[in-house]
């Protein structure tokens, strides 16, 4: 798998039944939570973080009746690079994670 983006919730299972009824059934099976992946080959690719500040945002009050706060949730990109390494984030969608109090998280590595 080359680049793409993880929006990781980290939660226990009892609390991923209720995450799955609230966003959508995690198709992975990760040990520490719900999560959904945007692949470099999806059409949502240059989306994502949009993509998961509006699902976040539009969920949020429900998420948080199910036990769910911010600390616990994280969205990740995880870049393959050759060569060099260099990416940019709108100012828009890092407000609104900021607004969101979500944690970015970069992961880059070479291939």
């Amino acid at each position: 798998m080359g680049s793409f983006y993880r929006l990781l919730i980290q939660c226990e299972k009892d609390e991923r039944i209720k995450i799955d009824e609230i966003l959508g059934v995690s198709k992975s099976n990760v040990g520490i939570g719900w999560e959904l992946i945007i692949e470099e080959n999806s059409l949502l690719f240059n989306q994502a973080l949009s993509y998961f500040a509006e699902l976040l945002e539009n969920n949020f009050d429900s998420l948080r009746s199910a036990g769910i706060s911010s600390e616990m949730i994280t969205v990740w990109y995880m870049y393959e690079y050759e060569q060099q390494c260099n990416m940019e984030f709108h100012p828009e969608i890092m407000k609104k994670l900021g607004d969101l109090q979500i944690v970015l998280c970069i992961s880059c590595w070479e291939k």
